[in-house]
């Protein structure tokens, strides 16, 4: 009897016909004869003229689908890409990332569909490890990297990302889902996440950084609402004898 599957992979995509090849080679490889079994994967592509459709079409890969449609974003791709999964759970990559094993040893930890699960990443640029456990102390400093991250897919479905955040949506979804449910963290490096060139890396979203504060305020109450307003001055602290000690 074929498993039933138990993952769908969304690659939201624009214009990345050059990085998708990689990207899904190692998705291949990792995910070996589980693809297409209990593990799925839907690109979310946002009208690319690139052959994107093309690409993946050629491949013929069991398990491996492509949606081409106009989006506002990429996070309204991957609330479209939610909403019409079957799967109970949903994992989202970036098609310059690329999986590591660990993403096939964590499949047998996701038992409980009422908690978010995760991992670690590995920074490209170093293979450094980010970042174990989170508390929402320490979500106020740093996000979750969503490539270590697995979603019950009810779960998004109930709670869409804010579309209105270009960049970090889904840091302002963690903030809101970890107040709602139980965050399970599981010590795997589940993916290599791009932090060299990538969006979240390079542009600034300001609507987010406007709104941090109140949304920890109206998730976990007025401490890490101030917390939340002093959370850049120890950064730029670090940043200053950082750079003085290299003098």
């Amino acid at each position: 009897m074929r498993p039933t599957p138990l993952v769908t992979i969304v690659i939201p995509t624009y214009k990345a016909i050059s990085l998708l090849p990689r990207c899904i080679e190692a998705i291949t490889e990792v995910a070996g004869d589980l693809l297409g079994k209990s593990i799925l994967v839907r690109i979310q592509d946002g009208l690319s003229e690139d052959g994107m459709v093309q690409y993946i079409n050629s491949l013929a890969l069991d398990g491996v689908s492509i949606v081409s449609e106009k989006d506002s974003g990429i996070y309204d791709a991957m609330n479209k890409a939610v909403a019409n999964i079957t799967t109970p759970w949903v994992y989202f990559l970036g098609a310059d990332d690329h999986l590591l094993p660990g993403f096939v040893e964590a499949l047998s930890k996701l038992s409980d569909q009422n908690a978010v699960h995760y991992g670690n990443v590995l920074y490209s640029s170093n293979h450094k490890k980010y970042d174990g456990k989170f508390s929402p102390l320490k979500l106020v400093y740093r996000n979750i990297c969503h490539q270590a991250i697995f979603f019950p897919s009810k779960i998004l479905q109930k709670h869409p990302y804010f579309e209105k955040y270009p960049i970090k949506a889904d840091w302002a979804s963690n903030i809101v889902l970890m107040s709602k449910y139980r965050f399970s963290y599981f010590n795997l490096n589940i993916a290599i996440f791009n932090n060299e060139d990538g969006i979240s890396a390079n542009e600034v979203d300001v609507v987010f950084d406007t709104e941090k504060s109140s949304i920890f305020r109206s998730a976990f109450g007025n401490l890490y609402y101030l917390l939340s307003l002093t959370a850049p001055l120890p950064t730029v602290v670090y940043k200053f004898f950082r750079s003085a000690g290299k003098r």
